[in-house]
């Protein structure tokens, strides 16, 4: 948020989320889309303009507004993977779904009724239907996805242009790498932009991992693996 009109904006959106007695619907997207339409230039503004005792208030008393605009998020990012990333639009819609994730996810880890919420499915979905994946699972996949995003977080190997981006679903990151290593004898041309949208990505991954750090210290808190960590390491993920 670069100047004090699209603070003040983001800041009254935040209010209006916090202080709503009634449920928000999902498909009011004129209401959902303040959250990540303005310009964000730093986490920084978000962790100020989203004060933590209001995040609590709003799991405490709001706790569907809250589910609705974390599930909200996830589906900005994932429409935004669909779509290549292609728009200067769409990449600033995942930087402000970023922040604003990295900001919200540890009072979700915080309280032992939360921790679940993640590892639910989409709304509208069957539980047990097949091909349903958890949040948490869409989220890390579209996370990993982003991290080797032409034009946004790596080089394009071949001009795509806006009107033709390259699929990031089917790309082999192997060919987008970010430093030189086995197989690749020299690293890419270093882009300011693209190396602050990765760290703020990463961010948003290391705040996922850290979900441990919320449980009590006592041995039958910490009998299983790590759920995000679990699913980051395994063949599930690409």
């Amino acid at each position: 948020m670069g100047n004090t009109d699209t603070k003040l904006n983001f800041r009254k959106a935040v209010i209006q989320l916090t202080t709503k007695t009634q449920p928000v619907e999902a498909n009011d997207d004129a209401f959902w889309n303040q959250f990540w339409s303005e310009t964000v230039n730093s986490i920084q503004d978000v962790f100020t303009l989203i004060p933590a005792a209001e995040i609590r208030a709003l799991r405490e008393e709001s706790p569907s507004n809250l589910a609705t605009l974390c599930y909200k998020a996830v589906e900005k990012l994932t429409s935004a993977v669909d779509s290549s990333c292609a728009s200067q639009r769409d990449q600033q819609i995942v930087l402000n779904c970023v922040c604003l994730l990295t900001r919200i996810l540890p009072y979700i880890f915080e309280d032992p009724d939360w921790r679940g919420f993640f590892w639910s499915t989409l709304p509208g979905q069957d539980d047990i239907s097949e091909g349903s994946p958890p949040l948490a699972q869409s989220l890390i996949n579209t996370l990993c996805d982003l991290l080797f995003c032409p034009d946004f977080t790596v080089q394009s190997n071949r001009k795509a242009g806006p009107d033709n981006p390259e699929e990031v679903h089917s790309l082999d990151s192997c060919e987008y790498i970010w430093e030189k290593g086995v197989g690749f004898a020299s690293s890419p041309a270093h882009n300011f932009q693209y190396d602050k949208n990765r760290a703020d990505i990463l961010k948003l991954l290391l705040t996922c991992f850290s979900e441990t750090m919320y449980l009590p210290p006592v041995p039958e808190a910490h009998s299983t693996p790590n759920p995000w960590i679990r699913y980051f390491t395994s063949t599930e993920n690409r």
